[in-house]
């Protein structure tokens, strides 16, 4: 069985590029793990780990941590998610079997203003 993680997510500005440009970079870190903070539209930024690889290894309690962090830097509404999916072998209706997400969990938090608004986890 193979695992994949992935954390992203949304901040909701008045102007994202102007938020941007305030920026030195467009890289944030929040202790060791680093963020990559990009455009998708006007008011919209969207929050990518510039290492994906840490994805497996942050909890979701640092995840609730960061949104609250970043929520308090832009002044703004912040929504986060972690996603876990496992892949395995799943029965097809024909009796044969395809490879594909046979478990998945996702951490979702949401804060506004640095205050915590949101925060759901789901097994499906």
């Amino acid at each position: 069985m193979d695992h994949e993680y992935s954390i992203s997510g949304r901040l909701w500005v008045d102007n994202a590029e102007s938020v941007l440009s305030g920026l030195d970079c467009r890289e944030y870190a929040i202790d060791d793990i680093v963020f990559l903070l990009l455009a998708a539209d006007a008011n919209e930024v969207q929050i990518t780990l510039k290492d994906k690889s840490m994805a497996m290894s942050i909890s979701d309690d640092k995840i609730a941590a960061c949104c609250a962090e970043l929520s308090r830097k832009f002044v703004c509404r912040v929504r986060m998610e972690k996603l876990h999916e496992e892949y395995g072998n799943a029965n097809v209706f024909n009796g044969g079997s395809d490879y594909e997400v046979v478990c998945a969990d996702r951490f979702v938090c949401e804060c506004l203003n640095g205050k915590e608004i949101s925060r759901v986890k789901e097994v499906f």
